[in-house]
């Protein structure tokens, strides 16, 4: 059993498993936004959490995804006065091809445009879904509201139609413009879909989700990485297969 240390004094230790049924899953990356853990060959874990983090949540592994009837894979529990923290997981379609499709920016504000939204688009992705063989996931890059945070309920519910498990990133659209600051502004983003700096495996490949949006206040923004996303990612890096293919998925493309 692999154990980290948190940088802080402010921590509190906490346990939990991944399970696949009645299946143990060893080797799961566990983390609070902070320090990480690896499961035992019982699927346990134990390690010191940060009392402020927010979440606990694993590193989804390949041929596994959460339960995502909800409309975001449930890979994620708020840590708030828990100290027992359980996932249980689902195999999917074995082998190392996996579909992946990438939606960004919807950007709906008013329910006629959601409505458009989860018409054709969402019937035409659902169609091409039945079409493949193996793993798929999906993508949705960010921007899905357009600053209107109540759309993020109307998406989760539309998006299962789909049929595969779409994972979401947070875009400057995405937060609230009367909030004060970066962490304030997206606090409601995260409530309703979980963190904003995750990964999860596909084949012998990481996806890796980063929030590279630093908020501000009445659409103030800019473009890049926050001191905790950055320390979050080196930490993250080191429990990373040699060999393995990077995706990064993010709002604002490195090249902009």
């Amino acid at each position: 059993l692999l154990v980290s240390v948190c940088l802080t004094s402010e921590a509190r230790k906490v346990k939990g498993a991944v399970m696949c049924g009645s299946e143990r899953l060893e080797g799961v990356i566990v983390t609070d936004g902070y320090g990480f853990a690896v499961t035992d060959r019982k699927g346990r874990f134990v390690f010191d959490i940060r009392d402020d983090a927010e979440f606990v949540h694993i590193v989804t592994p390949s041929g596994y995804v959460a339960d995502w009837t909800s409309g975001v894979p449930a890979f994620y529990r708020h840590a708030t006065g828990r100290n027992r923290f359980d996932f249980q997981l689902q195999k999917t379609a074995p082998g190392e091809d996996y579909h992946i499709i990438a939606v960004s920016d919807p950007q709906t504000h008013t329910d006629a445009h959601f409505a458009e939204f989860a018409a054709e688009p969402l019937e035409d992705m659902a169609q091409t879904a039945k079409g493949f063989d193996g793993a798929a996931v999906g993508l949705v890059l960010g921007d899905i509201s357009w600053d209107r945070i109540e759309i993020l309920d109307m998406y989760r519910k539309a998006i299962v139609g789909v049929g595969i498990p779409f994972y979401p990133v947070v875009g400057n659209h995405d937060n609230q413009a009367h909030m004060k600051g970066d962490s304030q502004a997206s606090a409601a983003y995260r409530s309703k879909m979980g963190p904003e700096n995750y990964a999860f495996c596909l084949g012998k490949d990481v996806v890796i989700v980063l929030d590279n949006i630093i908020y501000d206040t009445n659409y103030k923004h800019k473009v890049g990485y926050a001191d905790h996303v950055l320390a979050w990612l080196k930490g993250f890096m080191a429990y990373v297969p040699s060999g393995a293919d990077l995706y990064i998925a993010q709002h604002v493309p490195v090249g902009s």
